[in-house]
């Protein structure tokens, strides 16, 4: 299983947990690994425990270590990288001030000086190349073709590449390449208080339940006006709402659609449905029959009626896709893909030219052997209940579906053993922003998706677009991907992704970020009564 497959899903980051026991005081620790000064340092950081706390509840269980599932860390501004994401979903400044592509295999990053760990560690380049490195030799950064890191000098980073790679900002804005002070590293490897330099620092977690975290007095940037952050892991839907509706919470997350319309109208809520680079979708095998003809691909794609799916399951929250990227939430996505949605008719005609032909009862045959196909997905909320209607949709046109549901792990383990007929999940489009995730999705060696498919030219456009430094002549060849894409069907693109958060009305100044990798609370604010 890749990392990819483990976070990209409705559950991210869901069955990521942390093995240690108990609570771990971020005080305690640092006084022991770093002594007095950094215990005097850590206590001039807010108390978690004065009853000021921002609480969010979500069903994603936090970690300590950024490799190892600790996403939240990012999201809860604990942790910085050299990079960022705006909020038009591309690489933003951050720890870096600015950069330079010097030739095609390196790049110059600037640094922000005067900037200090939440232990008292100074960030400077020899601090920011050690995180790094430790990322760089990580599992999680195995594709990513980092060769050297080196401090040109205190407040300059100098990162090469084995190979041309535009995409590096996106990768260096990940969660995992965020900067940890040299003391969090120094301890073997593990990391029991992540420092970094984000507007909140670590306080204290408790594994399967809940993360501390306190006011930056000292931060750089904008200085948060909530004095502590407690995020609770809740993980069913209905006890967040509960909570959020009985003051228990300022902030509830990943609330399922349904609850949209009845949070709504509570006034003393407000409810926020943020489109996310994230869609469901069908993928296909490619290499068995019968979904080796491209006819068949585009034939099922072509018979399901996405506006029935998201205005029956979906609240109307959700919309149709066509293809990956959404041009409401990037540049990046080609706004002229030729829309082979719902058509029935033209679903019966590719099918017949396909062989398969409807001669009596219900299904079509070809050669005696009857037009069935199993559509595999996995236990989240919604996907289940698209598997049905799909199942339906299809029964018109002649096509026997089997629906199997499965657990993640055993769903991505079937169809990677294979063959296998197609399956139903869902993926996160930005998760890096820059569009060389269409490699992840349908490069012919590269992709982590199980369809076999290979399509030189396709090949051709992702290696030649992932050299390039020139934004507009990468976008021309992305632009060119999607259309092939849409055209051939490897997979079939189905709906886009709503998130749903909702707040306290007492709550001002969230604004959801498009790819989730932060939830600014450094800029949120609790209106007095």
């Amino acid at each position: 299983m890749t990392y990819d497959e483990i976070t990209d899903h409705d559950d991210t980051d869901a069955r990521i947990t942390n093995d240690r026991p108990a609570i771990l005081d971020r005080r305690t620790v640092l006084g022991t690994l770093a002594g007095a000064t950094t215990l005097s340092l850590a206590g001039c950081l807010s108390s978690a425990d004065d009853g000021t706390d921002f609480r969010i509840g979500a069903p994603w269980k936090p970690n300590r270590d950024p490799l190892d599932g600790g996403s939240l860390l990012r999201r809860l501004g604990i942790t910085e990288g050299l990079v960022g994401v705006d909020y038009d979903a591309d690489p933003e400044p951050s720890l870096a001030l600015e950069w330079e592509r010097i030739d095609d295999h390196q790049w110059q990053f600037d640094l922000r000086e005067d900037v200090t760990f939440h232990d008292g560690d100074p960030f400077d380049a020899a601090a920011a190349v050690d995180s790094l490195r430790r990322t760089a030799d990580s599992a999680a950064f195995a594709d990513v073709p980092i060769d050297r890191l080196e401090a040109d000098d205190e407040s300059t980073v100098i990162v090469e590449t084995e190979t041309p790679f535009a995409p590096l900002l996106a990768h260096l804005s990940r969660n995992e390449a965020v900067i940890l002070s040299p003391t969090t590293l120094e301890n073997d490897g593990a990391i029991d208080v992540p420092a970094s330099t984000g507007p909140f620092a670590f306080d204290a977690l408790e594994t399967g339940a809940e993360l501390r975290a306190s006011r930056n007095d000292d931060y750089y940037g904008q200085s948060p006006s909530i004095e502590s952050v407690r995020y609770e892991v809740v993980e069913d839907d209905q006890t967040r709402r509960v909570k959020l509706e009985n003051g228990e919470l300022e902030m509830a997350r990943i609330l399922p659609i349904e609850m949209v319309e009845p949070l709504d109208s509570e006034p003393d809520l407000e409810v926020y449905t943020p489109k996310i680079p994230r869609i469901r979708f069908l993928t296909f095998d490619t290499e068995s029959s019968p979904f080796d003809d491209e006819r068949v691909r585009r034939a099922v794609s072509q018979a399901v009626d996405r506006e029935a799916i998201t205005e029956s399951i979906l609240g109307g929250i959700d919309d149709p896709a066509i293809g990956p990227f959404s041009p409401e939430i990037t540049a990046w996505a080609n706004p002229d893909l030729e829309d082979h949605r719902y058509d029935p008719d033209q679903t019966r005609e590719l099918l017949s030219e396909a062989g398969w032909a409807l001669e009596s009862g219900d299904v079509r045959t070809r050669d005696g052997e009857e037009l069935t196909i199993e559509i595999v997905t996995f236990d989240a909320r919604s996907l289940p209940l698209v598997a049905e209607v799909l199942q339906d949709q299809l029964a018109t046109v002649g096509v026997d579906v089997d629906l199997t549901t499965t657990e993640y792990s055993s769903m991505v383990d079937q169809v990677g053993q294979g063959p296998f007929d197609c399956y139903l999940t869902s993926w996160g489009t930005l998760w890096y922003p820059d569009p060389d995730r269409l490699s992840d999705m349908f490069h012919s060696s590269g992709a982590t998706l199980h369809h076999g498919y290979a399509n030189d030219r396709v090949d051709e456009l992702l290696e030649e677009a992932r050299e390039l430094d020139d934004r507009e002549e990468r976008m021309a060849r992305y632009h060119e991907v999607q259309s092939i894409a849409v055209r051939e069907a490897p997979i079939s693109v189905l709906t886009s992704y709503t998130n749903v958060v909702a707040t306290s009305a007492e709550v001002s100044n969230y604004r959801p970020h498009p790819t989730e990798s932060r939830y600014g609370l450094e800029q949120v604010e609790i209106d007095a009564e």
